[in-house]
């Protein structure tokens, strides 16, 4: 973890630059949940039907896939203003595996808290970035290794240490 008693900038004092999020959470019952966030409009998770929810929005899991990718691409908006990187047409997908236990519950008839699980969190992550981009494939290299660097989102995956399989597609 940094040390968070001094900048880079000797000007610049750690308070400056450390920011709070909120977001407040209410719970609605079964596996369904209402966030709020600002004045956006209520953000609902929830589980699927045939697992018991309402289906009344993404998973707690999908949304962390949702938030990498977002958090992947506003990187790459920034370092392409910054590096000055020509490049359009920027979608990104995202698969993960994760352990959902249901299997080992219906063949042993364990209890979802008695099954000892794989992972907390996901197995794997396997991301692929496509983008339209006339740039070398030097540039490109060291676009795409400055985005996984800065990335909050990446780092918060890969310090819990899920393996992130990334690939880079030019279209």
């Amino acid at each position: 973890m940094n040390d968070l008693s001094t900048t880079a900038a000797a000007d610049i004092q750690v308070s400056e630059r450390l920011q709070s999020i909120r977001v407040r959470t209410d719970y609605l019952g079964n596996y369904q949940s209402v966030n709020h966030v600002r004045n956006l409009p209520p953000i609902y998770v929830d589980e699927p039907v045939e697992l018991g929810g309402k289906d009344s929005g993404p998973t707690p899991l999908e949304m962390t896939l949702c938030a990498l990718n977002s958090c992947t691409a506003m990187i790459m908006n920034i370092l392409r203003k910054e590096m000055k990187f020509e490049i359009t047409g920027v979608r990104l997908e995202a698969v993960a595996q994760h352990d959902v236990r249901r299997a080992e519950m219906r063949r042993t008839g364990k209890l979802f808290s008695q099954v000892e699980p794989i992972a907390y969190h996901y197995h794997k992550i396997d991301q692929k970035v496509f983008m339209k981009t006339p740039e070398s494939d030097e540039r490109l290299a060291k676009f795409r290794s400055e985005v996984e660097r800065l990335c909050p989102l990446y780092h918060l995956m890969t310090d819990a240490k899920v393996n992130i399989v990334s690939e880079w597609v030019r279209e």
